[in-house]
């Protein structure tokens, strides 16, 4: 029997800062890894051939989990049979989600060095090591970093042996803690980090760890061309007879998110209050969209269908009645925004179900007699962002949606609501469907193209090596080389079958094409539509080129009469908008 030394080391991880998944199960699904010969490594970590899971340098193998976090997951690490070997590192794994208010986690890893006496890999241009099983993140830790945002690169799962090389320059943060520079002359520990959905139980087998000093040549991998944009598509009009149209764009229009907050956690404090509230005034936004988890403040449950009863915590009403008064007086329409963030919502559940109409209606109930026609209800952000399991179908969130509205309108025969469809609000569900059976509802569709542009540095999609690329496209600030931009062999086809196109799509032509679908649908059924969520992640894009975006989309939205609300947050808690960005904006 093989005698197995291990450590745990069980800490408190931050929540992942995400903005939202528009792509991510995109960004998530396996792909096959691009798998190179093995060559020999210049250094070894651990070939894990004796068995004892200790490492050729003194050190052992350890793991740590969310259990301290109020999550349930569990992981268990042993020696397995290896890839062309007799031993490899298993790693087995059960996510459970339970308090948890992000995505379950678990990881392990091994120490290769300490602050005072770090690991000096200046001198290797690669990580090689060969794996099977789940998707994961590989980490070179240094001491540089004080909040686990460590530097790393994700890999897609494999169901067989791959070998992989890594070039050090791709190993980036996540972006949710302090930037820190990657230092490979700082290395402390080499760990590998693994996120699932609450209920998946899976594996990780890894081999051969080491690094290699003579990096593997490459041959160009894209061609620069010329941009080549889209003809446009006709649009015969773009008016649309009903009331509703002039009220969303008199009060959704020039808004803003707060997000990373309400949606992420329980209340405690007011981190944005009435000041907030007034400087977004003051900069010129006309709507604020505030997404807040509101079954997090279910207390107690009893009952079910149409005769459950809920207790809702004080503090959910402190929280609404708060914002609502604050933008009333300070001229901003509210929406209040049900983003379910915690994946708690099941639609292969009743009592789940029963428990979101349940908690609109006594929503609803709160305002049933507040006069305000700019205060609106967003029945539920991006449905697949609300699940763990099997993302709804059209037909299963429509039926859920159809069951808020009768339940709001028990109480509130006025209030007009918000909906956007599966897909993550995607424009084309959207213009596939018919309009909700209630006809006091604005249609919203949420709007990242391109992908790669507005999430380049993001590493809950994926890229987070990616850096500088430009917005529009520019042959001159293109590579024959993928890498150069940050893209991997390792990042899923879609990814890079859009970097190959983005001489296309990269313009203004391309956006406009897109957004007109919604447009079209939106006049066809005499119905608006508005975009309440767009914008780019900041991590490694350049602000000019953030600029170039931001003006070409706020003219096609005033072009196409759609009112638009913003998602990254671009004010400080100071007021201050950037000037290039209140000229893009169109603001003060």
């Amino acid at each position: 029997m093989l005698s197995l030394r291990l450590i745990s080391r069980d800490f408190l991880l931050p929540a992942v800062c995400l903005t939202c998944l528009v792509a991510c199960d995109q960004a998530s699904s396996s792909a096959a890894p691009a798998e190179v010969e093995k060559v020999p490594l210049d250094l070894v970590l651990d070939d894990f051939e004796d068995g004892d899971l200790d490492t050729p340098l003194g050190s052992a193998w350890y793991r740590y989990s969310d259990v301290d976090n109020g999550g349930g997951s569990s992981i268990e690490i042993s020696s397995g049979e290896g890839f062309d070997s007799e031993r490899a590192l298993v790693a087995q794994i059960a996510f459970e989600q339970k308090g948890l208010p992000y995505e379950p986690y678990v990881g392990f890893g091994a120490s290769l060095g300490s602050e005072s006496e770090p690991m000096d890999l200046s001198e290797y241009a690669t990580l090689q090591y060969s794996y099977k099983g789940a998707k994961h993140s590989v980490r070179l830790e240094t001491f540089d970093v004080t909040d686990y945002d460590y530097h790393g690169v994700v890999m897609p799962a494999s169901s067989s042996w791959k070998t992989v090389e890594l070039s050090l320059p791709l190993f980036t943060q996540e972006n949710w803690g302090v930037p820190v520079a990657f230092d490979p002359a700082h290395i402390v520990a080499v760990s590998f980090h693994l996120r699932g959905a609450s209920g998946e139980q899976t594996s990780l087998h890894i081999d051969d760890l080491g690094v290699v000093k003579q990096a593997e040549s490459r041959e160009p991998d894209m061609e620069v061309k010329e941009p080549a944009p889209p003809a446009p598509v006709a649009i015969e009009s773009i008016s649309i007879d009903n009331p509703l149209q002039a009220l969303a764009m008199e009060s959704l229009d020039r808004g803003y998110n707060i997000t990373n907050w309400l949606e992420q956690e329980r209340f405690e404090s007011f981190r944005y209050d009435e000041a907030f509230v007034a400087a977004l005034a003051d900069a010129g936004f006309k709507s604020l969209r505030l997404p807040i988890d509101l079954d997090l403040y279910v207390e107690e449950i009893s009952g079910s269908g149409s005769s459950i009863e809920l207790t809702l915590h004080d503090d959910l009403f402190e929280i609404l009645d708060s914002f609502e008064a604050w933008t009333r007086d300070s001229g901003l329409s509210l929406t209040i925004d049900y983003h379910q963030y915690d994946r708690s919502l099941d639609f292969g559940d009743p009592e789940s179900m029963d428990v979101a109409v349940a908690v609109w209606e006594a929503v609803a109930k709160h305002f049933a007699d507040n006069p305000r026609q700019d205060l609106f209800f967003e029945l539920l952000n991006e449905p697949e962002l609300s699940v763990s399991g099997a993302a709804p179908s059209q037909a299963e969130w429509t039926k859920l949606a159809e069951a808020m509205v009768a339940a709001i309108r028990k109480h509130d025969e006025r209030r007009t609501l918000i909906f956007g469809d599966v897909e993550w609000y995607g424009i084309g569900p959207l213009s596939r469907r018919e309009p909700l059976s209630d006809d006091n509802v604005i249609y919203a569709f949420h709007f990242y193209d391109p992908f790669i542009f507005t999430h380049q540095g993001a590493s809950w999609a994926n890229l987070g090596t990616t850096h500088d690329i430009p917005y529009p496209y520019a042959p001159e600030r293109w590579s024959e080389y993928s890498a150069e931009l940050g893209f991997t062999p390792f990042m899923e086809s879609w990814i890079l079958n859009d970097a190959r196109n983005y001489y296309r799509t990269g313009n203004r032509e391309a956006l406009k094409n897109r957004i007109a679908i919604a447009k079209k649908w939106a006049v066809d059924h005499g119905v608006p539509v508005i975009c309440n969520e767009f914008g780019a992640y900041d991590a490694t894009s350049l602000l000019e080129d953030r600029v170039n975006y931001y003006t070409d989309l706020i003219g096609i939205f005033a072009e196409l009469e759609i009112p638009w609300q913003h998602w990254f947050m671009i004010m400080d808690e100071t007021g201050s908008v950037l000037p290039e960005y209140r000229a893009a904006f169109g603001l003060k």
